[in-house]
C-alpha cells in the first residue's frame, strides 16, 4: 500500500510541475447577451399579410419579437399569451397551462414564424399551429402544442418595460388590437356598476358597458373562469388598463387583473357637462339602412338611404350618390328630438370622414318646427357651423375629422338636428357629385 502511494506521488510531481509551468490562463465563460436570434419583421408587417376570415401558412423564415403583455395568470386569457412590439400586438394560442410561469408579463420573446398559421377569430388576428376544420362551417386555429414551445418561442430577458398608451374611447382603432392601452375619463354604465365581472357560478363570460363623458362606448369582457369573475365593477370614473380586442363590430377591453382598474373619481354625470344624447351606431346591421328608435332616415330624391357600414371593427353611418344614376340625390338622417328647455351651454359633437370627394355636400341643420314626419323638407331648417370632412379626392381620408364644439346655446325648447346629403350621379362624367360621407360618434352635451 505504501509503495503504491509513493509511486502515485512520484508520478504526480512532474505532472504538477508541468501544470505549474504552463502559464495558461483559466478560461472564463463568456458573458450572457441573450438568445442568439433577432427579429426580421414587425408585428404590424406580419398582420398586413392576413386577409380577414382566411388562414395563411407562413412559409418564410420570419421572426418577430415582442414583450409579453398578458397571459393566463388570472385565467382571463385562456391558453394564450399576447405579445407587443413598437408597431402592434398579436395573440398566440398555446396548448398549455400556467403559461405565466414561463412567459410572465414583461418577458421579451422571439417567435419563429415559419410553419405557423395566422387567422382571425371574429376579426381578432391570432397565431397558431394549424387549422382545425373538424367543423367545416367554423374552422379555427389550433394551438401550438407544448413540445414545440421552445422551438417556436425563444425566451429573452425579463422585466422589460412597456407603457400602455393612454387613449380616449373615441381614439380606438383596429391597429390597436392586442395592445396594452389605458382608457381615460371612463366609467361603467350606471346599470353595470356594482356587478360581478362575470358569472363565476355558471362559468359564463359577461360584457359590461363602459362609457365616457365624451364620445363612444366599449365593452369590458371577462371570462367566467377568470379568478376575479366574482369581483364587483367599480362605481367611479377614471382610468382602466387592458388589452384591446374586437369581436366583429364590438370594441372590447380584456382585463389582466382588477389592479388595472383605477375608477375612484366622481362620475362624469355628477360634475361638468352632462351627456344628453349619444350615438355611435354600434349594433347596427352592416350594409343595411340605419334603423334606430325615434330616428328618421328619409330619401327626398334619388331613393338613397344612409347605410350602416363597418371598417376596422367600427360601425358608422355612410351616404353616397355613387351608382344611383340619378340626376339628384338628397337624403336626410335626423336625430330624435332633443329637449333643451332645462339645460344650458349645450353643444353638438360628431365626426365625419369623406372619400372620393368630387363636390357633393353634407350639412348639419337644426329645426324647431319640424313635425317629425316623412317630409322634413317642408320644415324650416337652419345650418349649424360645423367642420365637415372634405378634400379626400383619390380615396378615403386617413383620419376622422372632429366637428368641433358646435354651439346650441342660442336654441331653446325642443329641436331636431339633421344631416342632409346632396349629390347626383348623372350619365355625364363631368357633372357627377358622388362624394362618400361617413358619420360617427354623435353626441349632445350640456349643463
Amino acid at each position: 500500500m505504501k509503495i503504491r502511494n509513493c509511486f502515485y506521488l512520484l508520478l504526480s510531481v512532474p505532472l504538477l510541475t508541468g501544470i505549474t509551468n504552463c502559464h495558461k490562463p483559466f478560461d472564463e465563460p463568456p458573458a450572457y447577451h441573450g438568445p442568439m436570434i433577432s427579429s426580421n419583421t414587425s408585428i404590424a408587417e406580419l398582420k398586413r399579410l392576413h386577409l380577414l376570415n382566411n388562414f395563411e401558412k407562413i412559409m418564410d423564415d420570419l421572426v418577430i419579437e415582442g414583450i409579453v403583455i398578458a397571459n393566463d395568470q388570472t385565467d382571463n386569457f385562456y391558453k394564450s399569451i399576447v405579445v407587443q412590439d413598437s408597431t402592434g400586438g398579436i395573440t398566440i394560442r398555446l396548448d398549455g397551462y400556467s403559461l405565466f410561469n414561463v412567459y410572465p408579463v414583461g418577458r421579451k420573446i422571439f417567435v419563429r414564424l415559419k410553419g405557423l398559421w395566422m387567422g382571425d377569430y371574429a376579426g381578432m388576428i391570432q397565431l397558431g399551429a394549424g387549422v382545425d376544420r373538424s367543423d367545416p362551417l367554423s374552422p379555427q386555429l389550433s394551438s401550438i402544442p407544448q413540445p414545440l414551445f421552445d422551438r417556436v418561442l425563444i425566451k429573452g430577458p425579463m422585466q422589460q418595460k412597456l407603457v400602455p398608451k393612454k387613449l380616449a374611447i373615441s381614439e380606438l382603432a383596429d391597429s390597436l388590437q392586442s395592445t396594452l392601452i389605458t382608457l381615460i375619463n371612463v366609467e361603467f354604465a350606471s346599470s353595470d356598476t356594482g356587478k360581478p365581472y362575470a358569472d363565476a357560478i355558471n362559468k359564463q363570460a359577461v360584457s359590461h358597458t363602459m362609457r365616457t363623458c365624451g364620445i363612444g362606448t366599449v365593452y369590458v369582457r371577462t371570462g367566467g373562469f377568470a379568478r376575479f369573475a366574482s369581483a364587483l365593477t367599480a362605481r367611479g370614473n377614471g382610468e382602466i388598463t387592458g388589452v384591446y380586442s374586437i369581436f366583429r363590430t364590438q370594441k372590447q377591453l380584456l382585463l389582466r387583473d382588477t389592479n388595472d382598474v383605477k375608477l375612484d373619481g366622481l362620475r362624469c354625470t355628477q360634475t361638468g357637462p352632462k351627456q344628453m344624447f349619444a350615438e355611435d351606431f354600434t349594433g347596427q346591421q352592416t350594409d343595411s339602412s340605419i334603423h334606430l328608435t325615434d330616428w328618421k332616415n328619409i330619401p327626398e330624391t334619388g331613393d338613397r338611404y344612409f347605410l350602416a357600414k363597418t371598417s376596422a371593427g367600427n360601425t358608422y353611418a355612410e351616404i353616397s350618390a355613387f351608382a344611383t344614376k340619378e340626376q339628384s340625390v338628397i337624403s336626410w338622417l335626423i336625430l330624435p328630438r332633443i329637449d333643451l328647455e332645462y339645460s344650458s351651454n349645450e353643444l353638438l359633437r360628431f365626426q365625419t370622414r369623406d372619400g372620393f370627394d368630387n363636390g357633393a355636400v353634407l350639412q348639419v341643420l337644426y329645426s324647431t318646427n319640424y313635425d317629425g314626419g316623412a317630409s322634413p323638407w317642408k320644415a324650416k331648417w337652419n345650418k349649424l357651423d360645423a367642420v365637415i370632412a372634405k378634400g379626400a379626392v383619390s380615396g378615403y381620408a386617413k383620419d376622422w375629422v372632429a366637428s368641433g364644439d358646435v354651439s346650441l346655446h342660442a336654441l331653446k325648447g325642443k329641436v331636431y338636428i339633421a344631416f342632409r346629403y346632396e349629390g347626383n350621379d348623372p350619365p355625364a362624367q363631368v357633372a357627377k357629385l358622388t362624394t362618400t360621407f361617413r358619420i360617427d360618434n354623435i353626441q349632445v352635451l350640456g349643463n
